[in-house]
């Protein structure tokens, strides 16, 4: 980096982003963490480094392709087309096939990632990123362990019964929801915690019977109601009787698309008026981020549980999770980790990696779960001291490392559009086993082809087909056109409790329910009661009413 792209500032240091050129600055808390992980700070700023690491998870679109084994027809997220092999995955996590087969020595005339990239062409990857062992009846299921009965559900941790879930710690006999922990019978909900029958509602925990709601705590028979803590028997924040609860609720016809349109219009229009606090959370101290519960030293961080020392993190699921940066998905039991994507289970001391789990010292590497000590491999399980694939013993791997470490800041990768990759960046989307509309970075930060193609990403086009017009057994999307059946769960569930037949697919459901949530950028505005300025992911040109946490709690406890 030159003199021009780096200069001090009074509260750290100042640099030009490698990739938006855009400045940004590494504080001295930055630099000591940099330190303890033995890693050079970064090049790209923190918005490119999030963009580029999330592009390395590909969950949600799946396909039917042959697996490169058995020759057998299988579900994955990997397209048919792709250049990758793909495995089954109970093949892919069996002894039928040995990940060292394919070492190979380091070659220092080359870039370390060039050669990096050249062993993920051949080694193969999982169909689907499952626990095998783990899954009942739950074969259209991605990103998850521990299921049973459940149908389009992913990145989900223990569930049984459910459909159309995203991003869970145990569920059950849910439907449609999204961040969902610890929770039973809940639907068209997202971020909710410790529920039961939580309909369309919004930031609930310890709640029971509750509809068209947001941030509520310990409520029951609750419906488009905002801000209460230990109620029970409310309409629109107004206390009835048991009574006249039961008799609203009977009365209330959510049967047809409009009635229940029409109904979430007016709870929309009631909470409009009422406060919101500059973030979504409980229990916390010194968090400055969003939607993150029970963490303390938390800065610029967004959608995590029981986290402590952190900066730059998303979507950890349940912690714990300490000491990270540029850590996304999913934590429990994770420490000190680094520019990590879709890692955790007991992970430790971890940079630059992709799909790990119950991993120690891995540095750029994908798919070794149970492994440790290694660089640049692929597909190892419960290995130790390998590089590209190749056993060496302790003292012969330390040496080396240090080596390769020199040489890729020697010789960095440099991909399409000319940015280099030295040791401390992580690995390039470009080398990303799917491209940027398959992965979770499209669906936080959507972008068109040409765009994306434009910044360095790969893009698959959509595959052509002819949708049929709807019927008695298929539907039609009515966003996208797609078509989609009923499964038996979901019509016993919406004849339960008189709810309509969704117009949209899943996957259109799917991103409403992400849209709906606050974005994942931080904004300066003023308290609206007390005008003390706050942080708070409420954009400035945003309607609601904002109230800092201080005057929140004064106005909700």
């Amino acid at each position: 980096m030159t003199e021009s792209e780096t200069h001090s500032t009074g509260s750290g240091q100042a640099k030009n982003c490698q990739n938006c050129k855009k400045d940004f600055v590494i504080e001295p808390d930055d630099f000591a963490f940099y330190e303890k992980m033995k890693t050079p700070a970064p090049t790209w700023c923190p918005q490119c480094r999030l963009q580029r690491r999330l592009n390395w998870q590909g969950y949600r679109i799946l396909y039917k392709r042959k697996c490169d084994f058995s020759g057998d027809m299988v579900i994955s997220t990997h397209h048919p087309d792709s250049p990758h092999k793909v495995y089954r995955a109970d093949i892919w996590w069996s002894d039928k096939w040995d990940a060292k087969s394919y070492a190979r020595d380091v070659d220092f005339s080359r870039p370390f990632l060039q050669q990096f990239k050249e062993l993920m062409q051949e080694v193969p990857f999982p169909s689907l990123y499952t626990a095998p062992s783990t899954m009942v009846r739950s074969d259209y299921c991605n990103a998850a362990t521990e299921c049973k009965d459940c149908y389009l559900c992913f990145r989900i941790s223990g569930g049984e019964d459910n459909a159309y879930l995203n991003t869970v710690v145990e569920a059950k006999q849910s439907i449609d929801c999204s961040f969902i922990n610890h929770s039973e019978m809940c639907y068209g909900s997202v971020r909710i915690n410790k529920c039961y029958q939580a309909f369309f509602s919004q930031d609930c925990e310890d709640c029971n019977e509750v509809w068209f709601s947001k941030d509520l705590s310990g409520c029951s028979n609750c419906i488009g109601c905002i801000n209460l803590r230990g109620q029970q028997y409310h309409i629109f924040n107004k206390s009835v009787t048991k009574e006249e609860y039961k008799k609203f609720i009977d009365e209330l016809d959510l049967g047809s698309p409009e009635a229940l349109q029409a109904f979430q219009k007016r709870v929309d229009e009631f909470m409009k008026g009422e406060p919101r606090k500059q973030f979504h959370g409980r229990r916390n101290t010194n968090v400055v981020g969003d939607y993150i519960s029970t963490s303390k030293n938390v800065r610029d961080s967004y959608m995590l549980n029981n986290g402590e020392n952190l900066r730059y993190c998303q979507f950890l699921k349940d912690g714990p999770a300490k000491d990270c940066y540029d850590y996304s998905f999913f934590g429990e039991q994770a420490e000190l980790m680094y520019e990590c994507c879709w890692s955790g289970w007991n992970a430790r001391n971890c940079k630059f990696n992709s799909w790990l789990y119950t991993g120690h010292d891995v540095e750029y590497s994908f798919g070794c779960p149970g492994s440790g000590n290694m660089f640049g491999c692929m597909g190892i399980r419960k290995g130790e001291y390998c590089i590209l694939n190749k056993q060496y013993t302790k003292e012969e791997y330390e040496a080396l490392v240090e080596k390769i470490k020199k040489h890729m800041i020697d010789m960095p990768y440099k991909d399409r559009l000319g940015r280099e990759y030295p040791y401390g960046e992580m690995m390039p989307a470009e080398l990303s086993p799917w491209t940027y509309n398959e992965s979770t970075a499209y669906e936080w930060f959507p972008m068109k082809k040409e765009e994306a193609i434009a910044k360095g990403f790969n893009w698959r086009d959509e595959d052509k087909r002819e949708y049929k017009e709807a019927t008695a057994d298929i539907l039609k999307c009515s966003l996208c056109g797609m078509n989609y059946r009923l499964i038996e769960k979901e019509i016993a569930f919406y004849q339960r409790f008189n709810l309509p037949v969704p117009q949209e697919c899943p996957l259109c459901r799917d991103r409403a329910r992400i849209a709906s949530l606050n974005p994942m950028a931080i904004y300066q505005r003023t308290c609206a009661k007390c005008q003390k300025p706050i942080d708070t992911s409420y954009a400035p040109n945003r309607p609601e009413i904002v109230y800092c946490e201080s005057c929140y709690q004064q106005e909700v406890a």
